[in-house]
């Protein structure tokens, strides 16, 4: 098999090209003056009212209308047009989360994503909030999940084309949220080895961990890095990325093993780092921004355990942002039973040909 093209450096048209040592909090961050805070939390409190006996965490049909936001609304739009078309990042701080039961904090997070883009599912059964907490268990046992865990994780992608948390408590200790911009990371790879760059750009086996259809593939195919119609994007995942070698006995070939530490040296370096605090709201483009965490401690008080809220959402404009039927279905999130019969229709699995060839 010929070897893939060497890629050529993305420009600032192709994705947002930035260091974290060039920006501020202020570049980034946008506070809620009290009228606003009070605002949401009256919206909060309606909202409460209106969508009483409906599970936020499955329900799709929450709209703008169930949570009207004359003030902040625009705050959120523009840091959606920042997420979507910009810096790929942003962080509105000062969201009115304390005194909050889990039911109020779920209906005021599903009520801000009504103005930044449209709601995507996080898994197979349709769950459109995840709680990111630690629930004591471990990465590598092809199950497990990140937000699930107080550990370290590695420079990575979510679903959907943004991820969007909710902070309702910060950890004891820990818990640094790191931002990079894949462009940045991409470009600086390309300057140290452009073979560990071109690899990237063939379609990997990502795992779905029991997130598959019974009977069909466990696995669907997608590039890490591509370049589609002048939009640069990435989806990386490397624990999932890795388990997928234990699910199909295929080993991922040296270049990519190397390729993988790449990513990780170069977005430390490039990053920005931030502590989210309770009634932070961080917005993050999954196209353009690679991002990670520090591992924490919580205190000994479980009632005071790191707390976040999770969702993923769509922009209706990015539309054709990468090639492939999986990679656009993708973009709402979960691949739907359907999509994943449509997908095992052209489905070929992991061989030891092709990457592996590279030595």
């Amino acid at each position: 098999m010929p070897l893939t093209p060497v890629p050529t450096p993305v420009c600032a048209d192709n994705a947002p090209l930035w260091s974290g040592a060039d920006l501020t909090t202020d570049d980034y961050t946008v506070a809620l003056d009290q009228r606003q805070a009070v605002e949401v939390a009256d919206a909060t409190e309606v909202a409460c009212r209106g969508l009483a006996g409906r599970d936020m965490t499955f329900d799709p049909h929450v709209c703008r209308d169930d949570f009207p936001l004359p003030w902040v609304g625009p705050v959120l739009a523009e840091a959606a047009r920042e997420v979507a078309d910009g810096r790929g990042f942003a962080v509105v701080r000062g969201l009115p989360v304390d005194g909050m039961n889990d039911h109020q904090a779920a209906v005021m997070v599903r009520g801000l994503v009504t103005h930044l883009g449209s709601i995507a599912t996080q898994s197979r059964d349709r769950h459109l909030i995840r709680h990111v907490r630690s629930t004591g268990h471990s990465l590598g046992d092809a199950v497990t999940r990140g937000h699930q865990t107080a550990e370290r994780l590695w420079f990575h992608t979510d679903g959907a084309d943004a991820a969007l948390l909710l902070c309702r408590r910060a950890a004891a200790v820990g818990g640094l949220s790191r931002l990079a911009s894949a462009a940045a990371v991409h470009n600086t790879m390309l300057l140290r080895d452009p073979a560990a760059v071109a690899a990237l750009y063939e379609p990997f086996h990502f795992h779905m961990a029991g997130g598959n259809v019974p009977g069909l593939p466990a696995t669907f195919t997608s590039p890490i890095f591509s370049l589609y119609r002048g939009n640069f994007s990435t989806r990386f995942v490397r624990h999932t990325l890795l388990e997928t070698q234990q699910v199909t006995g295929v080993v991922l070939p040296e270049v990519v093993l190397t390729a993988f530490d790449l990513i990780e040296d170069i977005a430390g370096r490039l990053s920005v780092d931030m502590e989210l605090r309770a009634g932070d709201l961080q917005i993050v483009n999954n196209h353009t921004v690679l991002h990670s965490r520090t591992a924490y401690t919580d205190p000994d008080d479980v009632e005071q355990a790191r707390h976040l809220l999770r969702c993923w959402l769509t922009f209706p404009h990015y539309t054709g942002r990468r090639a492939g039927f999986v990679d656009e279905a993708l973009r709402f999130g979960w691949l739907t039973d359907e999509q994943q019969r449509e997908a095992a229709g052209i489905w070929t699995p992991p061989t030891p040909v092709g990457l592996n060839d590279r030595g």
